[in-house]
C-alpha cells in the first residue's frame, strides 16, 4: 500500500496522519509483518467514488425524468421514477453492509460529477457499464457483491424499459 503526503501529515494507506514518512512506512511494515494482505482492506477511495456515483445518478435521472418528451415519453418517464425511486435504498444498504463488514467508515466522497447533458438511455448504459467496471475494485464478499448485483438488476431493468418500452 502506498504512502503518501495530505496536508496534515504521512499517510500509509488510509492509516493516518503521522508526522514522517518514516512512521507511515513503519506502521505499513508492521501490518505485512501480522499477516496483513492488501486484497483484504477496503478500497476507500473506490468505494467512495461508487456510492457517489450512484446517489448522484438518483439526483441525475430525477432531473432526466422531468425531461422526457416525445415518442415513448410516458414509458421513459415511469422507467427512470422506478430507477430512481430504487436505487438510493440499494445504495443506502450497500453502503451500510460494506462499513458493517469492514468496521470502517467510507469517506470522503466525490465533490462533483457529470452526465447533465446525456440522453437518458445513453446516461443509464454508461452508468451499467460503470458498475460492471468498477466492483472488481469494491469489496468482493458475496453478500456485498449480491447487493451490487441488485444495482446491475435495476439498471438492466432501467435500459430495457428506456430502449423497448415506447
Amino acid at each position: 500500500m502506498p504512502v503518501h503526503k495530505k496536508s496534515d501529515g504521512w499517510y500509509w494507506g488510509s492509516k493516518g496522519p503521522f508526522d514522517t514518512k518514516q512512521k507511515a512506512i513503519q506502521v505499513g511494515q508492521a501490518a505485512y509483518a501480522s499477516g496483513y494482505k492488501e486484497n483484504e482492506m477496503l478500497n476507500k477511495d473506490a468505494t467512495a467514488q461508487f456510492i457517489g456515483a450512484l446517489l448522484h445518478s438518483a439526483t441525475l435521472t430525477h432531473l432526466k425524468h422531468f425531461q422526457v418528451t416525445g415518442e415513448g415519453s410516458y414509458a421513459a418517464h415511469v422507467a427512470l421514477a422506478t430507477y430512481y425511486d430504487g436505487i438510493v435504498e440499494l445504495v443506502d444498504s450497500l453502503t451500510e453492509s460494506i462499513q458493517g463488514a469492514y468496521e470502517e467508515l467510507i469517506e470522503p466522497y466525490p465533490s462533483a460529477y457529470a452526465g447533465i447533458n446525456s440522453d437518458a438511455l445513453e446516461y443509464m448504459r454508461s452508468l451499467r457499464d460503470y458498475v460492471r467496471g468498477a466492483r472488481e475494485n469494491l469489496p468482493q464478499d458475496s453478500e456485498i457483491q449480491n447487493e451490487i448485483d441488485s444495482i446491475s438488476t435495476l439498471l438492466n431493468q432501467t435500459v430495457y424499459k428506456l430502449k423497448f418500452l415506447k
